[in-house]
């Protein structure tokens, strides 16, 4: 492994992803870059499959910058298609797969897609929440690429910019539905340097991903492995009880997590001594007992980080540099800042709002689809306003402190709360519902307590829960439910908006309902 304690050089000129993948064939295309329970991809097999996605898109009417939206879980064949379609200058609009009904139409219909493709056993939810053609993926034939068109694929690709759009990523609106995150195809290389350096990546790594794909730590995660010469190895889902056998599995030097996902394992079967080669675990945020467990008691250091989708690792740990409590510590390549409702800067130890900046181009985000509005808002006085508080100590490590903005963290998923009550109040014998975050204290997320006013005599509970399981994604599900008349909502003069922070958060209360998993 790589000296951590000394930050590499940034290599000029990164474009893409998909140039990154050409370096690492030119280097040795039977390297093994993604690996799974099935199957074992090389550098120079993905380059061969995503140019026969392009291929195939570019027959379907596919160009540059067209939009192509893709809902799949994790499987060699996403990543295939990911690569495809930018390596034909089209637009990736990464959908979650978790997302049913309004949310996910809300998704499939902003982003305006030319193409929606469909991993086969979506289908069913995709089609439900938007009408026209949906593409299974399993139906896409994609040929060998004879030499010809292989040359005026490659030709065309290195034609893109840094600059141009690649990805499109959707977060949590706070006062609307989510927005649209417009990633440059530069942003993933770029910041795929900087986890490089801080993880101290090499070619003798191996990396377990039981994370989505559909999220920005996957894209820049398999980018960093491209440029370090190493792998990833991943599962569909997550298991809590096969974790640390895919570790052993897979031979893996690091995996990743994220808090309530370490605090199960924390409290599981532990791997014994010498069983395994992880030297280190990466995740966000972490909770106590991780620490205890993983530090402490097997000696696997643990390294977190304090990122969004719009800049992904704005500060990090790695092994020689990191603080218990901490959400990283800045780098080179970020600017942050804690700073007053002024923008001016607070001393260490003082909470504010954490602010930052790029120092060098294509580090974050372009700014929302069709939001201009949500773009400047967020970019003010030429700062990016992350939505949260936090401090800074006298060392310059980072703290999160709290979120200012109305949306919750839950099985590492960003949810609008606009969005959440929005669906809620569709149920039936419902006349309003007001979302609120309840502090997990093991797993350092939020659980969702939901007061449900009825409409009259009409609500039928189990009912409710139902049309929750239909219209929600799994992570959304509320887990307590609270029945009022809503005579305890205290409502701020002229908006009528319910000030949350004066509702109770108790969960042990007779009046409370626990939703069953």
């Amino acid at each position: 492994m790589n000296d951590v304690s000394r930050s590499r050089r940034p290599v000029a000129g990164r474009v893409s992803p998909v140039d990154d993948l050409l370096r690492a064939v030119a280097r040795d295309d039977c390297r093994p870059l993604l690996r799974s329970r099935g199957e074992v991809l090389s550098t120079g097999e993905l380059a061969d499959r995503a140019r026969r996605v392009a291929a195939a898109l570019s027959r379907r009417g596919v160009s540059a910058g067209d939009r192509v939206a893709l809902v799949s879980g994790n499987s060699i064949d996403r990543v295939g298609w990911m690569f495809g379609i930018w390596w034909l200058g089209a637009v990736e609009v990464s959908v979650n797969v978790e997302l049913r009904g309004p949310m996910l139409a809300h998704v499939l219909t902003d982003s305006d897609p030319s193409l929606i493709v469909c991993q086969d056993d979506c289908l069913g939810q995709v089609r439900e929440a938007v009408a026209g053609e949906v593409l299974p993926m399993s139906e896409l034939t994609a040929d060998p690429v004879g030499q010809a068109k292989r040359e005026e694929l490659d030709a065309a690709q290195r034609s893109f910019g840094p600059g141009d759009l690649a990805t499109i990523l959707y977060t949590s609106g706070t006062t609307g539905p989510a927005k649209g995150v417009m990633l440059p195809r530069a942003y993933f290389s770029n910041l795929a340097e900087v986890w490089t350096d801080r993880l101290g990546l090499s070619a003798d790594d191996i990396g377990y991903f039981p994370l989505p794909f559909f999220h920005v730590d996957a894209h820049v995660k398999l980018t960093a492995c491209l440029q370090s010469g190493s792998s990833i190895a991943f599962r569909e889902r997550f298991s809590a009880s096969e974790y640390f056998a895919d570790v052993r599995r897979f031979g893996a030097t690091w995996a990743s997590g994220v808090g309530a996902m370490l605090s199960i394992l924390a409290q599981g079967e532990l791997p014994e001594p010498g069983s395994h080669r992880l030297t280190r675990l990466i995740g966000a945020p972490i909770p106590q007992i991780a620490y205890e467990t993983f530090e402490d008691r097997l000696g696997i250091p643990v390294l977190t980080l304090f990122g969004q989708t719009e800049c992904d690792g704005i500060a990090m740990d790695n092994v020689g540099q990191r603080r218990r409590g901490a959400a990283g510590h800045p780098h080179d390549a970020i600017e942050v800042q804690v700073v007053d409702e002024n923008d001016r800067p607070l001393p260490a130890g003082e909470t504010g709002d954490i602010i930052y900046r790029p120092r060098r181009p294509y580090l974050t985000a372009l700014g929302y689809w069709r939001r201009p509005e949500a773009t400047v808002e967020a970019w003010r006085n030429l700062w990016f306003h992350t939505g949260d508080s936090g401090h800074l100590d006298a060392d310059g490590f980072l703290y999160f402190d709290g979120r200012r903005t109305d949306s919750f963290r839950r099985r590492g998923e960003n949810i609008s709360v606009w969005e959440l009550e929005h669906s809620l109040n569709t149920a039936g014998g419902v006349q309003e519902c007001v979302a609120i975050a309840v502090r997990d204290e093991h797993g350092g997320e939020d659980e969702i307590k939901v007061f449900v006013v009825p409409d009259g005599e009409s609500l039928v509970l189990e009912e409710f829960v139902e049309h929750c399981r239909k219209v929600l994604p799994r992570f959304a599900m509320p887990r307590y439910l609270t029945v009022t008349d809503g005579s305890e909502f205290v409502r701020s003069a002229g908006t009528g908006v319910v000030q949350k922070h004066l509702l109770s958060r108790d969960i042990t209360s007779p009046d409370v309902v626990e939703v069953p998993r």
